[in-house]
């Protein structure tokens, strides 16, 4: 048999396709031609490089029908299950580990006791707190009766300053009186009579004298009638007796002027003088005692001043107890820190220390999960980041669950992309599957868009042309005849394609197989 071997380097790249389309059917035709010693017969069907079955001048090709629907525009991404609530507890104050209570698997919930530290510093660093709290408590207490005495020695100094204030003014008052009286009694005795007495003393005498000389001329006379015998014995001596008083009357008169002349006696004076010196040092005293308002006016302002004082004793006292209450908070927190609890409800996942360790403060004692707060986190290559938004919905696969997918959304979208492999991360909360456990393999197909009655033709439709960049498809056209048409592309899945703009239309057939060697206006047979 004749081995056929076809050469079409030479020629140009349309017609080169077109006759290594050919090739097969000439030479079948050829072997016709010797077999049949010229018979005439229809060429039989045979499969060319391309795998469409031709005959003569014909090309046989499927089509399907160009259709309008809805195509979305969906991101697949990987990642893993990871747990919001995975937490590596321990405690907060280094020490020894004196207990842990539980093991790898166990259920634990939200505050149970899960290991304990010694507790023999924190017990004494509490009692010592406590015991300074309550001697701060009573040097507090102390102040505030302080400041009570101290409001009570003012009360004291200003009604002493008032007495004071009150006595003194009326002593002084006293002694300037005295004092004024005193004097006013020495000028008396010093000056001695007055004019108005020295006359009346005068008018006496005369007015006694004028008695004594009519007495004196009344006794002459009956003295001589007694001797005449004319008057009795006994008026002679009422005679006598009234010239006696008339001669005392007129002695007294003359002693009065002379007393009066004389003046006071040097006793009186000197009593009068002696009268004006102690007036005068009552009042030096009154003066000196009217100092003592100074004193006691001294004695309030020191007691305001002792006020003030024990009033900044009791702020003292009071920041000393404050200080002594955070003591013992802190001393009482670092007693009950010496318990740790679980923070969050969940399953033990790892024991990292044993009974005896000693263990700096924040060194890990246990790892806790809780599986019921998984969520996808998945990586974003940089081209994907600017179509995915918030709030997108997401289907999530979990290959350790293969025979179900569990609806998401897109819940949050961290700015930064990492400096190693510049992608970004993307949390994707869906609903929770009792069998999922953080750290298992799952993948996402995020919904970005969806396009309505769009022009949707088979992905196999399509002839993408990589050298010159286009998107080719054919088309059944009238007579049978393939026709030729670049397209722009929209939105893809594995199986349909968007078509873009007007260039196929709704109802028209597009070829999906057999269409790779065609030229535009090439004669085709529908299979």
């Amino acid at each position: 048999m004749t081995d056929y071997n076809y050469n079409f380097s030479s020629i140009p790249g349309r017609g080169r396709r077109l006759l290594a389309g050919l090739a097969p059917v000439l030479a079948l035709g050829s072997f016709a031609l010797v077999a049949g010693c010229g018979k005439k017969s229809e060429p039989a069907p045979a499969a060319n490089p391309a795998g469409k079955v031709t005959t003569v001048g014909m090309t046989v090709v499927s089509t399907a029908d160009v259709k309008s629907g809805d195509i979305t525009k969906n991101i697949d991404v990987t990642g893993s299950l990871v747990a919001l609530q995975d937490v590596v507890v321990g405690p907060k104050l280094a020490g020894k580990i004196s207990a842990v209570i539980l093991h790898e698997g166990d259920p634990v919930t939200i505050g149970q006791l899960i290991a304990t530290m010694d507790t023999v510093d924190s017990q004494a660093n509490l009692a010592s707190a406590q015991a300074n709290l309550a001697a701060a408590l009573t040097r507090e207490q102390q102040a505030r009766v302080s400041v009570q005495q101290a409001r009570n020695t003012l009360t004291n100094a200003q009604t002493t300053l008032s007495l004071t204030d009150k006595t003194t003014s009326a002593a002084l008052s006293t002694a300037k009186s005295a004092l004024e009286s005193a004097r006013e009694n020495k000028a008396i005795v010093d000056k001695g009579a007055r004019d108005q007495e020295r006359a009346q003393a005068a008018e006496q005498v005369k007015s006694a004298k004028a008695n004594f000389d009519k007495a004196k001329s009344d006794l002459r006379r009956y003295q001589e009638l007694y001797r005449q015998q004319a008057v009795s014995q006994s008026q002679l001596d009422a005679t006598q007796a009234a010239f006696d008083g008339a001669q005392s009357a007129l002695n007294s008169a003359q002693l009065q002027v002379s007393l009066l002349a004389e003046g006071a006696r040097p006793e009186e004076k000197r009593r009068a003088e002696i009268g004006v010196l102690q007036a005068n040092d009552t009042l030096l005293k009154a003066t000196a005692d009217r100092e003592q308002i100074k004193l006691r006016a001294e004695d309030v302002k020191n007691a305001r001043t002792g006020i003030d004082f024990a009033i900044a004793g009791v702020a003292s006292a009071k920041a000393q107890t404050d200080q002594a209450r955070a003591a013992v908070r802190i001393a009482q927190d670092t007693f009950a820190n010496t318990s740790i609890v679980s923070p969050i409800s969940g399953y033990v996942a790892e024991r990292k220390a044993e009974p005896g360790s000693q263990l700096g403060a924040g060194s890990p004692v246990m790892r806790i999960v809780n599986p019921s707060t998984i969520y996808f986190q998945a990586t974003l290559s940089e081209s994907q980041f600017a179509d995915v938004k918030l709030g997108m919905a997401a289907k999530v696969t979990v290959d350790a669950v293969p025979s179900k997918s569990f609806a998401g959304r897109v819940t949050r979208i961290l700015p930064v992309a990492s400096s190693t492999a510049r992608s970004f991360t993307v949390r994707i909360d869906f609903n929770q599957d009792s069998r999922l456990r953080p750290q298992m393999f799952a993948r996402g197909s995020l919904l970005i868009d969806t396009h309505k009655s769009a022009t949707l033709i088979p992905k196999d439709a399509v002839l993408f042309d990589a050298e010159t960049g286009k998107n080719r498809v054919f088309t059944v056209g009238p007579g049978g005849k393939a026709q030729e048409r670049v397209v722009k592309i929209g939105y893809s899945n594995p199986q349909t394609v968007e078509i873009l703009g007007d260039t196929v239309k709704v109802g028209e057939k597009v070829i999906v197989a057999g269409q790779t060697a065609l030229q535009s206006g090439d004669p085709i047979k529908v299979q």
